[in-house]
């Protein structure tokens, strides 16, 4: 929550006009009342489609456009389902699938529908560092970023021909979060990088903003169009890697398994194939 307050208030400090949705009403209410009148709360349960389907159709009913989406809603449930003395006859909460994933597949979905209609617009996925790295005793939080991660290499190359950017951030250690609680004492004592909520915003700021300067450039170094990025966050300080990755798969994929691989991947982008099974290709 507190990355999407210091976003919002970066948001309107700039003119923008913020929409925001959460569960949590009573800090919800305090921040609209605090960026009246370019902030409005919709209470939203992220997890519920219907919820999220009224919280865009307020905003584009209001402002006759969404320029920006913002998926952030995320929790972490410390219980390891995998624990050996877990009792393995009672089904275990799917909290974390439904909240970060589903609930970041269904604002990627209505996000694109509103987008479209305003002509375009960019779609901001908040992930984590266990989107992309192991994270021991967190199974079902990992398995949960890696599939935000992956709405966003499933959805950019189709997105993109629609002037719809997406792109994905991965925040590292950040404080003001439940989930660090117990580890807070030993990452500081290792002097190991911490963000600062507003860490998290300004990377979800660059990646919303990367191509709406009047030269189509608004951050020195961005490759453009900024779309398809991944940002890991550390340390107060945004890395983008989704490039590097790509650059670098000849090196540890092999030349040859690269080559076939890209020759494959263009076949399955092109106009000619379908995933429809009911069409031949």
């Amino acid at each position: 929550m507190a990355n999407s307050f210091h976003f919002a208030h970066i948001e309107s400090e700039n003119g923008a006009h913020v929409v925001f949705g959460d569960v949590v009403e009573e800090a919800s209410r305090k921040l609209e009342t605090e960026l009246s009148p370019s902030a409005q709360f919709v209470k939203c349960d992220s997890s519920n489609y219907s919820d999220q389907l009224n919280l865009f159709k307020t905003a584009f009913d209001q402002y006759g456009r969404v320029d920006i989406v913002v998926a952030n809603a995320g929790i972490s449930i410390p219980q390891d389902i995998f624990d050996p003395t877990s009792d393995v006859s009672q089904e275990p909460s799917m909290r974390e699938i439904d909240i970060n994933l589903v609930g970041a597949v269904f604002s990627a979905r209505i996000g694109m529908h509103y987008l479209r209609r305003s002509g375009g617009g960019d779609l901001v996925l908040v992930s984590s560092i266990a989107g992309w790295k192991e994270c021991g005793g967190l199974v079902t939080y990992t398995a949960s970023k890696h599939g935000v991660v992956g709405i966003m290499r499933g959805l950019h190359l189709t997105a993109t021909p629609e002037n719809i950017r997406v792109n994905v951030i991965c925040p590292w250690m950040t404080k003001g979060t439940r989930m660090v609680l117990g580890i807070e004492k030993g990452w500081y004592e290792r002097n190991l990088p911490v963000n600062e909520p507003e860490d998290v915003a300004r990377s979800i700021l660059i990646c919303a903003t990367a191509n709406r300067g009047s030269d189509g450039q608004t951050h020195l170094g961005a490759r453009l169009p900024f779309a398809g990025k991944m940002l890991h966050v550390a340390g107060g300080e945004s890395y983008e890697i989704e490039d590097e990755l790509k650059n670098l798969e000849p090196f540890w994929l092999g030349t040859e398994n690269s080559k076939v691989l890209e020759k494959g991947q263009a076949y399955l982008a092109s106009a000619e194939t379908s995933w429809d099974t009911t069409k031949s290709s």
